[in-house]
Order: C-alpha cells, then sequence, then structure tokens
C-alpha cells in the first residue's frame, strides 16, 4: 500500500500542471475582478485609503519593491529591516512585560509573583501619579496616590514592590515618569542591598520629557534640568549598568491622543532625536546615548500597516543616527510594545479579547522586544483576574503553540508589507523633517504643531465612527441587547492616600531619618561639585532611605520654571457612543419607562426583513429599545398600533415602491393624534420622495450614511433623557 500511495504521489508530481494553468498578467486579474465586482467601481471598492493617506492595493508584485532600499539585508544587518538579532526570537524570545496598575507595593507584588509563575518574563512596573511627578504621598493630592499605577516613594516599597523577584535574571521595566533619577536610585540601592551587581540589571528606568509635556501639558521640572538629571543617571549607567536603559521615547501619547502610525513614528523619532541632542550638549556622545533609549510604540488594529510600523521604526532610527556619522550598533532599537486602548469598548468588552489578539500578532510579527497585552476589561478599573491571564496567555499562545520564537521576521519579503513598511517610513521621515525645521520637538509642542495634527486626525476617526464607516463591534453596529451599563472596579484612592501618607509621616519621625537627614544634606553639598558623583550619591541616600519626594526637592532646589504647554487629550473611538448608551441605559433603569421606538413595519417581512434588521441594531446601539415585532397591512392600522403603543418615537420600515402610498397616511394618522409621537423617522432614503416626506411631518431619514451618532443623541434629548 505505502508503495502504491508513493507511486501515486510522483506521478502526479510528474504532471505539467503549470501549462494546464498558464499564470494569469496583472491586466488579466484585473479585467476578472471588474467582472466580479458586476458594476461597482473597481478603485472604490478594492482600493482602501488607511489614516496616514496611504492606499491599500488589492494586489502587489515584484514591480512594487524592486526599487526599494534593504531588503537584501539579513535579520542582524543595517538598515534592520528584517530586526535587530540575526537569530530573531530563536536565540531569546520577547519578554512577557504586562503591565500590573495595582495601587499598592503589597497587591503589586502578589500579582507579579502570581504572574511570573504563569508566562510572565520581566517586570513592568508604573508608578502612580504621585511619585512620576516626583512627590511622596504625604506631598500629593490623595487622587493621585495609587492612581494610574503603584504607589512606592522609597527603596522599603521598592523592596516589597519586587520581593521575590530575581534581579540578575528577570528584567526590570520601570515607568518613573518625571523621577527617573530618583526612581533609578532607589532600583540600583535595592541591588546592592541585596548584593546584586548592578551591571547585571536588565530593564529600563527611563523617562521621555516629551511624552510628559505631551500627556499632562507640563513637567514639574524644567526641560533642561530634566536633560540634566538623565544625563547624570546615563553618564552613571554607561560605566556601572550597561544593560540598563536611561533614557525613553515613547509613541503611547501620540497615539492613544488618536494619532496615526506616521505621526506616532515621526513624533517619536523626534523625541529621541531631541534626546541625543540635548545630551550631546551636555557632554555624552550619540554611541553611548542611542543605545540606551528605550522606544515605546503602541500595536493598533490595523494589522498589516501595524506590522509596517514597527520595520519601518528601525528603518527611522538607523536613518537618524546615519545622519549622526554613527555605526550600526548605536541604530540597533529596543522597542516596548503595548496594545491599543484606543478602539477597546467597555460594552461587549469581551471582543477586546480579540482586538488584543491581533495586535499582539502585528507587534510579534513587526519585531518588538517586549510587550504587554492589555486586559480585556481594564477600561472598567483594575484588572480582573480572568482577564490578566488571557492577556498574558495570548502571549504565551503566540509563542509556544503558534511558535512565532522560532521564525524570523515572517512578514519580510511580502510585497505588500515591504511596500507598506518604506511608504510609512517615507512619510514619517517627512513629518519629522517638519518638526525638525520647526525648531525640535519641545518648540512644535510649543507651538502646538503634534497638537493639532493628532487633533485633525482623531475627529476624523471620531467622525468615521459616528457615521459608521469605521466599525466598532458592540458599540456601533451588532450590539449585545442583553448587556446592562457597565460595572466599574476603581480603588478607594482617599483611603489609599491616608494610609500611604500616614505611613510616611511615620518614618519621617523615626530615629532612622536622622541618618537619612544627613545623607542628603551630604547629597545637597554633592549637587555643586562634580557631576560624576552625583548619582552614586543619590543611591547611597536611598539605601538610607530617602524617598523620591525628598530626592526631587533637593535635586530640583532652586528649580521655579515651569514648561507647559497643550496637552493632548486620549481619544478613545468608541467613547461618545458609549456615554450615551449607558445614559441612556440609566435613565431606563430609574425611570422605569424605557425610551421606546415603534417601528410601523409595512407589507410582508420579507420584503423588508434586512432593512429591518438594520433600524434595529440602529437605535438599539444607543440603548433605546424597540418594538419591532409586528407587521402590518395597512398605513391605519401601523398608525393605531403606534399610538397605542404610547412610544415617543415612530420608526416607519418597508421598502422603497410602498413608502409614496404608505408613508403620507402614516405621518398624517400620527400627527392628527391628541398625543402625537414626539420623532417620526423613515428606515431609507428614497432621494426622489424625500422632500414630499419631510412636509408630510417625517421628522428624519436613517440609512447607511447617516451620522447615527447624532440621530441617537437628538432622539434622546427629544425624549428627554438627561445626559
Amino acid at each position: 500500500m505505502a508503495d502504491d500511495v508513493s507511486g501515486g504521489a510522483d506521478r502526479i508530481a510528474s504532471i505539467p500542471l503549470r501549462d494546464d494553468f498558464p499564470l494569469p498578467g496583472p491586466e488579466e486579474w484585473r479585467e476578472e475582478a471588474i467582472r466580479l465586482l458586476k458594476g461597482r467601481p473597481f478603485e472604490k471598492t478594492l482600493f482602501t485609503e488607511t489614516d496616514e493617506g496611504i492606499t491599500l492595493r488589492p494586489i502587489y508584485d515584484a514591480e512594487d519593491v524592486k526599487d526599494l532600499p534593504g531588503l537584501g539585508a539579513a535579520p542582524g544587518e543595517a538598515p534592520f529591516l528584517r530586526g535587530c538579532r540575526a537569530a530573531g526570537y530563536r536565540a531569546d524570545g520577547w519578554y512577557v512585560a504586562q503591565e500590573l496598575p495595582f495601587p499598592t507595593y503589597d497587591e503589586f507584588n502578589r500579582a507579579l509573583r502570581h504572574d511570573l509563575e504563569r508566562g510572565q518574563t520581566a517586570v513592568n512596573l508604573i508608578l502612580d501619579r504621585a511619585a512620576q511627578a516626583g512627590l511622596d504621598p504625604d506631598q500629593a493630592e490623595p487622587g493621585d496616590v495609587g492612581r494610574g499605577g503603584t504607589s512606592i516613594a522609597s527603596v522599603i516599597g521598592l523592596s516589597r514592590a519586587l520581593e521575590g523577584v530575581d534581579l540578575e535574571r528577570t528584567p526590570v521595566y520601570l515607568q518613573p515618569g518625571s523621577a527617573a533619577m530618583p526612581v533609578a536610585a532607589l532600583l540600583i540601592a535595592l541591588a546592592r542591598k541585596r548584593g546584586t551587581d548592578p551591571a547585571r540589571l536588565r530593564g529600563s528606568v527611563g523617562m521621555d520629557p516629551m511624552t510628559g509635556l505631551a500627556v499632562h501639558g507640563r513637567l514639574p521640572v524644567s526641560l533642561d534640568r530634566a536633560y540634566d538629571e538623565l544625563a547624570h543617571l546615563t553618564r552613571w549607567a554607561a560605566e556601572n549598568a550597561p544593560m540598563l536603559r536611561t533614557l525613553a521615547a515613547y509613541g503611547f501619547a501620540w497615539h492613544e491622543g488618536g494619532g496615526d502610525a506616521v505621526q506616532e513614528l515621526a513624533f517619536t523619532l523626534a523625541s529621541a532625536v531631541e534626546a541625543l541632542r540635548r545630551l550631546e550638549q551636555r557632554g555624552l556622545g550619540v554611541e553611548i546615548v542611542a543605545p540606551r533609549i528605550l522606544f515605546g510604540l503602541s500595536a493598533g488594529t490595523g494589522f498589516f500597516p501595524e506590522i509596517a510600523k514597527f520595520r519601518a521604526a528601525r528603518l527611522l532610527w538607523h536613518r537618524a543616527l546615519e545622519g549622526c556619522g554613527r555605526g550600526d550598533l548605536a541604530a540597533r532599537m529596543h522597542i516596548h510594545a503595548r496594545t491599543s486602548s484606543v478602539d477597546s469598548t467597555t460594552f461587549d468588552r469581551h471582543v477586546n479579547i480579540l482586538r488584543g489578539t491581533t495586535q499582539a500578532f502585528a507587534a510579534v510579527m513587526g519585531g518588538c522586544d517586549s510587550l504587554h497585552v492589555e486586559p480585556f476589561d481594564r477600561l472598567l478599573g483594575l484588572p480582573g483576574d480572568t482577564a490578566r491571564r488571557i492577556a498574558r496567555n495570548t502571549q504565551t499562545i503566540l509563542r509556544e503553540e503558534c511558535r512565532f520564537d522560532r521564525v524570523i521576521d515572517p512578514a519580510g519579503g511580502g510585497w505588500a508589507v515591504e511596500s507598506l513598511t518604506h511608504e510609512m517610513a517615507r512619510r514619517a521621515w517627512d513629518l519629522f523633517r517638519e518638526i525638525e525645521e520647526a525648531g525640535g520637538m519641545p518648540a512644535a509642542l510649543l507651538n502646538g504643531i503634534p497638537q493639532s495634527k493628532i487633533a485633525e486626525t482623531a475627529r476624523n476617526r471620531r467622525k468615521r465612527v459616528a457615521v459608521r464607516t469605521d466599525v466598532l463591534i458592540g458599540v456601533n453596529r451588532y450590539p449585545n441587547r442583553e448587556e446592562g451599563p457597565p460595572v466599574r472596579r476603581f480603588p478607594d484612592y482617599e483611603s489609599i492616600h491616608a494610609r500611604r501618607a500616614a505611613r510616611l509621616r511615620e518614618l519621617r519621625v523615626s530615629p532612622e531619618h536622622a541618618e537619612q537627614i544627613r545623607v542628603l544634606e551630604k547629597l545637597g553639598t554633592i549637587l555643586r561639585s562634580k557631576p560624576e558623583d552625583l548619582f552614586e550619591a543619590a543611591a547611597d541616600a536611598a539605601l538610607h532611605g530617602a524617598t523620591i519626594g525628598e530626592f526631587t526637592r533637593m535635586l530640583r532646589r532652586g528649580e521655579d520654571e515651569e514648561t507647559r504647554v497643550e496637552p493632548i487629550p486620549t481619544f478613545r473611538s468608541a467613547h461618545d457612543y458609549e456615554v450615551l448608551r449607558a445614559t441612556v441605559l440609566e435613565w431606563r433603569a430609574r425611570s422605569g419607562a424605557p425610551p421606546q421606538v415603534f417601528f410601523a413595519n409595512i407589507g410582508p417581512p420579507s420584503a423588508y426583513m434586512a432593512r429591518l434588521e438594520f433600524t434595529r441594531s440602529f437605535y438599539e446601539i444607543g440603548g433605546f429599545e424597540t418594538i419591532h415585532d409586528r407587521s402590518f397591512e395597512t398605513p391605519g392600522d401601523a398608525a393605531r398600533e403606534a399610538l397605542a403603543s404610547e412610544a415617543p418615537a415612530v420608526a416607519i420600515v418597508s421598502t422603497d415602491d410602498r413608502y409614496p402610498e404608505a408613508v403620507p397616511a402614516i405621518v398624517a394618522a400620527l400627527r392628527a393624534a391628541p398625543n402625537p409621537p414626539r420623532r417620526i423617522i423613515l428606515a431609507g432614503f428614497p432621494k426622489e420622495h424625500a422632500d414630499a416626506f419631510r412636509e408630510a411631518g417625517v421628522d428624519e431619514f436613517i440609512h447607511l450614511r447617516a451620522d447615527a451618532l447624532a440621530s441617537l443623541r437628538a432622539l434622546a434629548d427629544t425624549i428627554g433623557v438627561k445626559r
């Protein structure tokens, strides 16, 4: 039998199939595609324009990539299009670096130790707003302590947060905001306290002043002082902790503000170049600074554009360093990725699992070095155990089951991906040059250039979501009709502030604090001496218990200057719909009388069923209850039932050929009643009769091109739903 099967395979392999099935050319393919479109326009149907203005074509060929530079470079070779490591993930996979946004260090540690035993491979610790501003809990506003991250003030808190973590084996990514130098001092003090050589530490303690400005609109320190501190830290780390990155260039603010991939790349590159420029002014060469920058990029929902974005980032960084006359070693990027919350939703939130999966897939295909996958319920507050497990296991499945740690740049060589990568890099480089011509990133932010560009992109995205050109499952299409308002789980920040402030006050009156004060006084004298001694003094003070707030007061003594710019607000596509729907659902619960829309369905259901389902979904995405399960033979029957329902809104649903007779009759009957409905809607837009129907009393037409959000808001206002 085996011989027979083998012989059959040999015979099949010898058949000249290529001769029987000649390869069609581009023109033949185009003709066949046009035939199958049956009159629909070829370009409009099969060509898609991205947010970046890049047109995605339905098919690519070798001609599209024949002149692109860098395609012949192997993985690990400049310009690093195919990754910065020759073996890709085969030698060392990406780090599973899940954020754990718990407000106290004990909660953080419990979650971290649990997750490190179940697939997490790196610590990703975000400090709370207070610490990121350089404030101790007893100095900060109650709402800032524990919000946005973990409240840590001293080496004691950091030790508790990282209890049980082997600092030599586990990379530690700290996100310290403006307090990079104090937080780094805490980490080095903790390492020495445990007997760990700082030279063996891996991870990041860097800050990006440009991101701080963009997000908050201000920094608690001048830009000059911020880069002074980064220079002190980087100079020390270059000699003592060479694997610890001390600077950052984050694209998160640009992406989460609603910006597109080109804007994220250009502004992130501009931030990194600003760090090179500022630290070079402080005596640190590009070859020292460039390898110590951690790049952070968001992974959005556009699968192929996001793969291209990560690959384009490496091309751009290499080109920037080429312009500085530096070698390829400095151009090896380290990219930390996090999945985007721009398209995440609070309604039908389990769909976020699917969004996070495609985003993580794109980040890995693009060659990220570490990755955080957002839990599906993160928008509702602290993530639940199940959501954390699914987010973590998303990465584990990509590695263990999909085996993406065994392939090197799997997207490389694809005509579409390579073409898109270079087009995105070209556009991002042009925008980067525009920022440089404006005086660099600080000047551009002061003049509102990035803010205006991102606001315009976000505004266009908001319009597309409103008219449902861009679909958000469960929000502006396909709602879960049984779902109630989302339940949020935020900590009690007042209580957290009170506990943390009391703990700090106890520390300040303890006998041990006297020794700490002496160390801080010593730090004050060193501020006026050699720069190379400053960080050592800071680490020594941290070892004796100095707090982040005490460090910042000492380091920034006499600092009154504050840089302010227009902040970039966080953008989320679903926000406007979700606010409306939550308001309607809450109003329904309070009033006990749900806002209803009665469907006056005319004729046999088979004729209008598609329009009925469209109209039903249209109103249910706003939280309205629909009465839609009856059909009527005559306009009079439909009007009588509509009035009997006492629904404040009536939607007429039928076919275009029935409307000229049915609509005027129904509307007249409804308008003549003692208590007519407040709003009469027609499903569809029969253009030739639209004016006549308006004159008859139709208030609105709903159709595929309608602004659904504006329509639903108007209906809510008409009914009396209070926002």
